[in-house]
């Protein structure tokens, strides 16, 4: 009898819960255009490459395909993201290039992969909720996976790195109309030694309750600049995407 009632108390809670509550999917099938990528390794040795300058993009536009999934109760917001980069080029050694304790010889021909993997954790607070505007201020964790390699038909050499950073993450939206809104949202941070930015502005329209799409533009920029290496690219992107609630 104790269960039932235990039952019968707790159920309307959880109910008003699942109410207020709601998960939301996104794929993004991004188009990247980018405008600078430099890296040195070592810092103090190694040669500095500009790729976009020295090599030339295998390809003008690049697929990058993002995915992002969050979980919305009231004014509290968890976001997790996959996004995934990879960029390659090619082209001739214009002098002797030392990378990562590997001498490319003048003349040789180059390839070399750019890849800039990230996955991210996030939760967002709504601090204004208002029918037209909406604002959004949190934290997130990324975690980078991340690499750069060169070869010629001798040799190759490739610098990997995986790690962790602490970003702040915001959002923003002013609703235009009912079904199509402006907004805003991104992950950003800077100190001494780096910095990141993903952010993203465009429109977004609501067909119904559960499907909704975007279209606008993303800014993907930073590096660091420490002993080990140096490295900053930015990028450009289209983003595409379709969302479904459920």
């Amino acid at each position: 009898m104790k269960k039932i009632l235990l039952l019968i108390f707790i159920l309307p809670f959880s109910l008003q819960i699942k109410a207020q509550s709601e998960w939301e999917i996104r794929v993004m099938p991004q188009v990247v255009f980018g405008t600078r990528n430099t890296i040195q390794r070592p810092n103090d040795e190694g040669t500095r490459i500009y790729f976009n300058n020295d090599f030339k993009r295998k390809n003008d536009a690049v697929f990058s395909p993002r995915f992002e999934l969050e979980y919305s109760n009231k004014r509290h917001h968890a976001i997790a993201t996959a996004a995934l980069l990879t960029d390659k080029f090619e082209g001739i050694a214009k002098e002797n290039i030392l990378y990562d304790g590997v001498v490319f010889n003048s003349g040789s021909n180059i390839d070399a992969v750019y890849r800039f993997n990230t996955y991210r954790l996030g939760y967002r607070y709504r601090l204004v909720d208002r029918p037209k505007f909406i604002f959004e201020l949190g934290a997130t964790i990324l975690l980078r996976e991340a690499f750069v390699s060169l070869e010629d038909n001798i040799r190759k050499s490739k610098f990997s790195n995986v790690g962790v950073a602490p970003l702040l993450s915001y959002r923003v939206e002013w609703k235009v109309t009912e079904p199509m809104s402006l907004l805003s949202y991104g992950d950003a941070f800077a100190v001494k030694a780096g910095r990141a930015e993903d952010i993203f502005a465009g429109a977004k329209y609501k067909f119904n309750q559960n499907w909704s799409a975007m279209l606008g533009y993303r800014l993907l920029e930073g590096g660091s600049d420490s002993d080990k290496v140096y490295t900053m690219a930015t990028f450009h992107f289209i983003s595409l995407g379709v969302g479904f609630k459920f």
